[in-house]
């Protein structure tokens, strides 16, 4: 069955056919995702460029993926990269096609549970470092989207810690420090600090190595271009994720790399018919 795929990213938009059965990528389009001021002309640009892909194929199925929290009945609440709040995007195409949307990281997950790494892991959480910090958790036969749906973030909101014997207080929003786009601006700035370099990864693998310690996963799944493209700071990074595990039994977890590189929202977002 073929189907498309279309994963939204707060820099780039990857508009994809692909077929169900085997997770390959027919034909795919990378556009920017704001190529306007005005989001309602990108997400028109976005349909647009859909519709001219689709061109004579027969397809009826379109899976989105979106950076933003969306509750369980695919509605996007908050405008963290875009001005659609409220909006189910399923509204904006055509009745004849069946379209279902969902959080970018989720998309993630189910790419690599269905044609990756995750095919034989019945617990595992999908970490994607990106244009955000933001994970997915499959147990239980399935993916986890919480009460409301927004069982995604573990980063995004302040953080306040306060230190009585000094008097001094920290406040600040992890995701704006280690997102993955953060990280790469910081490793191309200072190419030549390997003490800021392994900060940020300490920093990093404690927020990491305490979602599990909250969430207790089998296995650990990270995606996300910083990932990807950075050999070193993924091996740094996996050190001090393992260092800030608090039970001892868990510190061999298994971490792994995506194993579908930068088309995981792609295939992901098309899954969602799977």
């Amino acid at each position: 069955m073929k189907v498309i795929g279309i994963d939204i990213g707060g820099t780039k938009t990857s508009i994809g056919i692909v077929n169900l059965q085997n997770g390959k990528i027919i034909k795919k389009i990378i556009i920017p995702s704001k190529q306007y001021k005005n989001d309602k002309k990108n997400l028109d640009n976005i349909i647009n460029h859909t519709n001219n892909l689709i061109g004579n194929h027969k397809i009826n199925r379109i899976g989105i993926g979106v950076p933003e929290l969306i509750n369980n009945k695919g509605i996007i609440k908050g405008n963290y990269n875009f001005n659609w709040h409220n909006k189910n995007l399923s509204d904006y195409f055509a009745r004849k096609y069946k379209v279902i949307v969902d959080s970018d990281v989720r998309c993630h997950l189910r790419a690599e549970k269905l044609f990756g790494h995750g095919k034989n892991l019945d617990n595992f959480i999908y970490i994607n470092i990106g244009t955000g910090l933001s994970y997915s958790h499959f147990k239980n036969q399935k993916i986890y989207s919480g009460a409301n749906g927004y069982a995604i973030h573990f980063a995004s909101s302040k953080v306040s810690l306060y230190n009585p014997n000094k008097n001094i207080k920290l406040s600040l929003v992890p995701e704006n420090y280690y997102s993955g786009k953060s990280i790469i601006k910081i490793i191309n700035t200072h190419k030549s600090s390997k003490k800021i370099i392994y900060n940020i990864a300490e920093s990093l693998g404690s927020l990491i190595g305490n979602l599990i310690n909250t969430v207790d996963p089998g296995s650990i799944v990270l995606g996300g271009g910083v990932v990807v493209h950075n050999v070193n700071f993924k091996k740094i990074l996996i050190k001090h994720i393992r260092d800030y595990i608090f039970a001892d039994e868990v510190k061999k977890i298994k971490i792994l790399s995506t194993k579908l590189k930068s088309d995981t929202g792609l295939l992901g977002s098309a899954a969602i018919h799977k």
